[in-house]
């Protein structure tokens, strides 16, 4: 479903004026515009935390420079929530959410003219749960829905939490026990890619347990680079290789009984077009997981599709660099076309940066998905 209207994505096609800035929110409640220097908003879906946030702010009043540990700009709970988007020739703007993030080093200076200037660096409310470790053993008992779990671990560090949950009847299946000292957002992480969903936080602060995008259920993109008029597309490179180029996932969980086998399900590449089809000369290069949270073979097999989904098409990565669209998020799919790199297939983003300035252009890395017939 399209983030932004169909005029917003038009205008970015074309000749346009950008917008963007950032609000900064302290701890009573203060919003202050920053004035931006430069910067950008960092997104990788392997990377945890997700997003984060690099920016430099110019202090025209002195206002916001840190006094030791007191002022708008210190590390300890002001929210930063950067947005970009376009001014139409009206003069009404439409904006995207760019993310929720909570500011965690800020390094003021002064130049010999004498203006001030602040780097901040921030990153989206994961971190608070990475670095909120348990302090005591923390014990789900089995049979408890996976999403409650998860919601109740959340709870911890965030108590008002929203979310956004596609439903899974998945439970757990034994006695889970988390150490003093372990990783809580590893927890739920772990949590949610045995239900084959992922988890992270939406762009504007709300919880995300929802499956990976799959091309070959969805293949209708979020976006297109189609060389011609109205693309954005301005490079592309291309890397090939084999590593790790698993083209299978074998799941094994629990015994649904004393006398009998774990249950197991396995996910190829079955596509006979694909470079790394099981069948094919590239062969069967499998990933092995063992997950006692999975204990029929439905869920296995959920599972096993899911990791599979997110491992194919390593072997086929691309770098683009475009006019900037700030309505992606990683996990959507795209379809590149450009005849002379000979590239005309569905990708996967998998990392991408949103610059803060106007003049700036879009650099994505991205994944093939399949092969197109």
């Amino acid at each position: 479903m399209p983030r932004q209207s169909d005029r917003f994505y038009t205008e970015i096609r074309r000749s346009h004026h950008p917008l963007a800035f950032v609000e900064a929110k302290g701890i009573n409640g203060e919003v202050v515009r920053l004035t931006v220097k430069s910067g950008d908003v960092s997104v990788d879906r392997t990377a945890s935390p997700r997003r984060s946030l690099n920016v430099t702010v110019v202090d025209t009043t002195g206002a916001l420079v840190p006094d030791k540990t007191r002022g708008l700009l210190t590390p300890y709970g002001t929210e930063l929530r950067p947005f970009r988007g376009v001014r139409y020739s009206d003069g009404t703007t439409e904006l995207a959410p760019l993310g929720v993030f909570h500011l965690a080093k800020v390094d003021p200076s002064e130049s010999s003219s004498g203006e001030q200037e602040i780097k901040v660096e921030a990153f989206d409310p994961s971190r608070r749960v990475i670095r909120d470790k348990f302090i005591r053993p923390y014990t789900i008992a089995p049979g408890t829905p996976i999403i409650a779990v998860i919601q109740r671990i959340l709870a911890r560090t965030y108590p008002n939490l929203e979310y956004d949950i596609v439903p899974s009847p998945m439970v757990t299946t034994q006695t889970i026990v988390y150490d003093a000292g372990d990783d809580a957002w590893e927890a739920v992480t772990e949590l949610a890619d045995s239900m084959g969903a992922e988890i992270y936080f939406s762009t504007v602060g709300r919880v995300v347990i929802a499956p990976p995008n799959d091309v070959d259920a969805n293949p209708a993109p979020e976006f297109t680079y189609i060389e011609g008029p109205g693309c954005t597309l301005t490079s592309l490179s291309s890397t090939l290789s084999d590593e790790p180029g698993f083209n299978g996932v074998v799941i094994i969980g629990e015994s649904p009984g004393d006398d009998k086998p774990p249950v197991r399900a396995e996910a190829w590449d079955e596509e006979p077009t694909s470079p790394t089809y099981r069948h094919g000369p590239y062969g069967e290069v499998p990933l092995i997981i063992r997950d006692s949270n999975i204990k029929s073979t439905f869920d296995a097999v959920v599972a096993a599709k899911k990791r599979l989904n997110e491992l194919l098409g390593f072997v086929a990565q691309l770098s683009i660099t475009s006019v900037v669209n700030p309505a992606l998020e990683a996990g959507d799919v795209v379809l590149v076309q450009r005849k002379r790199s000979k590239v005309d297939d569905l990708f996967t983003i998998d990392s991408f940066k949103v610059p803060l300035l106007g003049t700036d252009t879009q650099t994505l890395q991205i994944r093939s998905k399949r092969r197109r017939a």
